[in-house]
């Protein structure tokens, strides 16, 4: 069978490695962090992945990555239940009155955690070679077809070169793979880039009991701000404060003072800011929402070379899909090798087809939140609606999410579309009977809970 290289060892990376080894292939990885992965009890205090902005910040698993993981990486399961990853439903106790409710099956932990399990998993999966300190310099190519080159492996920052019949990169956002592909004499690929708007404070917690603090993934606006709260293993849970990225009031929150005062006037809160502190509090912000696609005008900028999950686009990660698209993506490149073989220009067509069909349109609903969020928090900082508004679908959007609250089909066709990533929320909108819904629900819109703007800005003393 092949050999592949495989350009990141995260947590899609690994996935990546394991699902082509599972069909025979000897695969490569190479990760530019050093440090070896901990035990998963470990790993929160003792492993540092320097490549991670996110290692320690907030971290959520979708149902749809529970499903496919227990059909496609059952050795991963095994390795989160075993580490302790906190396992619920997103209806609770209403499980088996909501049709076919097993799909809202959750099984999450912390980032580190994850890392760990899959790392673990990845080292005992055959055909698998993980090689950390390890950074690629540039890819190694051969004379392809017309102006197009073939990518033929790697060459590392050691000087060492490593042959492969494809090179799948999964190196994260910040992935170097449109200027490998320049100065392989490639064509650029198209690229997107915008700001997401959004910037998060946050930290983790713990209770005191080892109990859940929340009974599920909690995403709450209140004005010019957003509260989230993402229950994870052993009585954990990542909590964070969301603003704009353009609102220069609230870059107080990175110090504890403010942050606990804002945090104490939300309605959830006091409650969380009851739980022991286990991380320090953290800002993340200049987050890009970014796609690249490899195919222009019909043809590959390069063939023997693909981009995975992040390395292929990446978004704001409020809605928390980056590590479940992320394996779907890496599934469909392996659905996609055993169709048309490892044919290098057959592999860049038929690969980049699937993600514009079943991948491209999840980034731009993503875009399509974020691109009306912020515009929602311009209004609750400027006291008037922005015009235009990005779309007038937004105000159908958010009706819907109160509509759902009293209407368990809608409730579980949301949740559908958020958890299991069965439809976008603009294919919901477009329903007729649901727009007929929408037509008939009439109630006001409640007051935000918390603190107005006004009452914000004293808590954080601006």
């Amino acid at each position: 069978m092949a050999g592949i290289v495989v350009c990141g060892g995260g947590v899609c990376g690994l996935l990546t490695a394991m699902l082509l080894a599972g069909d025979g292939h000897e695969v490569t990885v190479v990760e530019r962090d050093p440090a070896e992965p901990c035990e998963p009890g470990d790993a929160w205090d003792d492993w540092e992945r320097r490549g991670v902005n996110q290692f320690r910040l907030p971290h959520f698993l979708l149902p749809r990555f529970n499903a496919v993981a227990r059909k496609e990486l059952p050795t991963v399961v095994a390795g989160l239940e075993e580490a302790g990853a906190h396992a619920f439903n997103f209806f609770g106790p209403m499980r088996d009155l909501v049709p076919d409710g097993a799909r809202f099956d959750v099984l999450t932990a912390r980032r580190p955690v994850v890392e760990s399990v899959v790392a673990r998993a990845a080292a005992g999966t055959k055909g698998v070679t993980v090689l950390r300190g390890t950074a690629v310099k540039r890819l190694l190519t051969s004379r392809g077809s017309g102006d197009v080159p073939r990518v033929v492996g790697v060459e590392t920052e050691s000087g060492t070169t490593i042959a492969a019949d494809l090179v799948v990169v999964a190196a994260g956002r910040r992935s170097a793979l449109a200027t490998w592909l320049v100065e392989a004499g490639a064509r650029p690929p198209v690229t997107e880039a915008e700001d997401s708007g959004f910037v998060y404070y946050g930290r983790h917690v713990r209770s005191a009991d080892g109990q859940p603090m929340v009974p599920g993934p909690t995403l709450t606006t209140h004005g010019s701000i957003s509260l989230i709260a993402l229950p994870a293993d052993h009585g954990t849970c990542g909590i964070g404060i969301i603003g704009s990225s353009g609102d220069t009031a609230l870059r107080r929150l990175r110090d504890e003072g403010p942050w606990t005062a804002v945090m104490r006037a939300l309605p959830l809160g006091p409650q969380l800011l009851e739980a022991e502190a286990i991380s320090p509090l953290v800002a993340m912000a200049a987050i890009e929402d970014r796609w690249n696609r490899f195919v222009v005008d019909g043809r590959p900028v390069a063939t023997g070379v693909v981009a995975v999950a992040d390395a292929w686009a990446a978004t704001n990660p409020t809605l928390g899909r980056g590590i479940t698209l992320g394996t779907l993506h890496a599934i469909a490149l392996r659905d996609t090798i055993r169709e048309v073989g490892l044919d290098p220009g057959a592999v860049a067509l038929r690969f980049d087809e699937r993600t514009q069909d079943e991948f491209t349109p999840w980034y731009r609903s993503t875009i399509w939140h974020d691109r009306n969020r912020v515009a929602d928090c311009k209004t609750a900082i400027a006291g008037v609606d922005p015009r235009p508004r990005p779309d007038p679908r937004w105000a159908d959007y958010l009706k819907l999410q109160r509509l759902a609250t009293a209407d368990l089909a809608l409730a579980a066709r949301t949740a559908a579309s958020g958890g299991v990533l069965e439809e976008r929320p603009e294919e919901i909108l477009a329903d007729p009977d649901v727009q007929a819904k929408l037509a008939s629900f009439d109630e006001p819109v409640p007051p935000a809970a918390g603190p107005d703007r006004a009452g914000l800005l004293a808590l954080v003393g601006a």
